[in-house]
C-alpha cells in the first residue's frame, strides 16, 4: 500500500514538472515574438500552435522505454526504430501545427487561412528533432535511474537475506542434532570400516568449509556444480543415517552446471524432501535432482516419493527454509524467478526457476 501511494505521488509530481517545463518554453517563445513587436495575444497563440502538438506527442515519447527498452547487445535495430518514430513524430507534429494555425485563423478571422513561411521549415524540423531527442533521452535516463535504484534495493535486501540464509542453512544441516547423529554413526564406522569413517569426516569438513566460505566472502550465487558438490556431501552424510532407504538420481547436463544458483538453494529443496518425505517412511524413497537450461532460464527440479508429504508440510507453514528461499529469489531476481511445490503421482516436485546466468556474464 505504501508503494502505491509513493508511486501515485511520484506520478503527480512528474505531471507537474512536465507541464511546468512546457509552460516555461511557451513563455520564452512568446517573449521572443513580443520583443519583435508582435502582440501578446498573437504571440501566445503562435507559441501554443508550435508546442502543443509536441507536448501531446511527448507523452508518448516518454513511454517509449516501456515498449522499446535499451538493448544490451547490438543497437542497430534500436536506432532504426527510433528513426522511424522520429519521422512519425515530425509528420504528426507538423500536421498538428498546421491544424492549429488553421483553427486559430478560422476562430479570429472567419477563414481557415494557413500561411507558412517555408524559410523557417528547416529551423522547425531541427527544433522538433531536438525536442524528440531530449524527451527520449530523459525517458531512458529515468528508466536507467529507476533500474539502478531497484537493483540497489534488491542488493541491500539480498545481503540481509543472505546472512539469514547462511545462518538458517547452518542451523538446519549442521545443528547439534544432525552432528550428533553423524558422529554416532561415525563411532560405529571407525570400528568396522575406518576408511568409510574417514571419508565421512572429510564430507563433514566439506560442508563446514563451504558454509564458512559463503559467510566469509558474502557469496550470493555459485555455479550449480559447486552447489551440487555441496549437496552430494550433504547426501553422503544422510546416507550414514538412512543407508539404503535413501536412493538418489541426479541429472545435470554440463552446460547447466555452469549456471549460477543462489547459495544453499538446491540443498534446501533436498533437505525438505528428505525430512518430510523420505526419512519418515520405513521404505525410504527415491530422491531425483534434475537441472536443465531452456530458453535462457535454468530450472532445477527436486522430486521425492513422499506422496505429497513435503509439499503438505510446506503448505501448512513449517517450511521455513522454503519461505526464506522464496524471499532470496525475489531479492536476487525480482519477478523473474519462482519457486513452486506441486503434488505429482507418487510424490512431490519442487521446481526452482530463474534466469540462466554464468560467471563470465556477471563479470562483464
Amino acid at each position: 500500500m505504501t508503494r502505491m501511494f509513493e508511486a501515485a505521488a511520484t506520478s503527480r509530481r512528474n505531471v507537474w514538472i512536465y507541464t511546468a517545463a512546457w509552460v516555461a518554453l511557451v513563455t520564452m517563445y512568446s517573449a521572443a515574438f513580443i520583443a519583435n513587436g508582435v502582440s501578446i495575444g498573437l504571440a501566445l497563440r503562435n507559441a501554443i500552435a508550435n508546442y502543443l502538438p509536441d507536448a501531446v506527442l511527448g507523452l508518448a515519447v516518454l513511454r517509449l522505454p516501456s515498449f522499446l527498452p535499451w538493448p544490451d547487445g547490438r543497437k542497430g535495430r534500436f536506432f532504426a526504430a527510433h528513426l522511424g518514430m522520429l519521422a512519425a513524430f515530425l509528420v504528426i507534429a507538423a500536421a498538428g501545427w498546421v491544424f492549429l494555425i488553421a483553427a486559430d485563423s478560422l476562430l479570429f478571422t472567419g477563414h481557415p487561412n494557413v500561411r507558412i513561411n517555408f524559410r523557417f521549415v528547416p529551423l522547425r524540423i531541427l527544433n522538433e528533432v531536438l525536442i524528440y531527442c531530449t524527451l527520449a533521452g530523459l525517458a531512458y535516463a529515468w528508466q536507467n535511474a529507476e533500474a539502478v535504484r531497484e537493483q540497489a534495493e534488491r542488493a541491500t535486501k539480498a545481503e540481509a537475506l543472505r546472512e539469514r540464509a547462511v545462518l538458517e542453512a547452518m542451523r538446519s544441516q549442521l545443528n547439534p542434532h544432525f552432528i550428533l547423529n553423524t558422529l554416532h554413526a561415525l563411532v560405529g564406522l571407525l570400528r568396522r570400516e575406518p576408511a568409510i569413517a574417514e571419508t565421512a569426516l572429510e564430507r563433514l569438513g566439506d560442508l563446514l568449509r563451504y558454509s564458512l566460505r559463503v559467510q566469509r566472502d558474502g557469496i550470493d550465487e555459485v555455479p550449480l556444480r559447486e552447489e551440487c558438490a555441496f549437496v552430494e556431501s550433504y547426501l553422503a552424510l544422510e546416507r550414514l543415517r538412512l543407508a539404503d532407504r535413501l536412493r538418489v538420481s541426479v541429472e545435470t547436463p554440463p552446460a547447466a552446471l555452469e549456471c549460477l544458483v543462489p547459495t544453499f538453494a538446491v540443498q534446501i529443496l533436498v533437505e525438505n524432501a528428505i525430512r518430510h518425505a523420505i526419512a519418515p517412511r520405513a521404505a525410504g524413497g527415491l530422491l531425483q535432482i534434475r537441472a536443465q537450461e531452456i530458453d535462457g532460464r535454468l530450472r532445477v527440479a527436486v522430486t521425492d516419493e513422499g506422496a505429497g508429504e513435503s509439499a503438505k508440510a510446506s503448505i501448512d507453514g513449517s517450511g521455513i527454509g522454503l519461505r526464506l528461499l522464496q524471499d532470496r529469489l525475489t531479492a536476487l531476481y525480482g519477478s523473474n524467478a519462482k519457486l513452486t511445490l506441486r503434488r505429482i503421482d507418487g510424490g512431490t516436485c519442487a521446481d526452482l526457476e530463474f534466469p540462466a546466468r554464468r560467471v563470465a556474464e556477471e563479470e562483464r
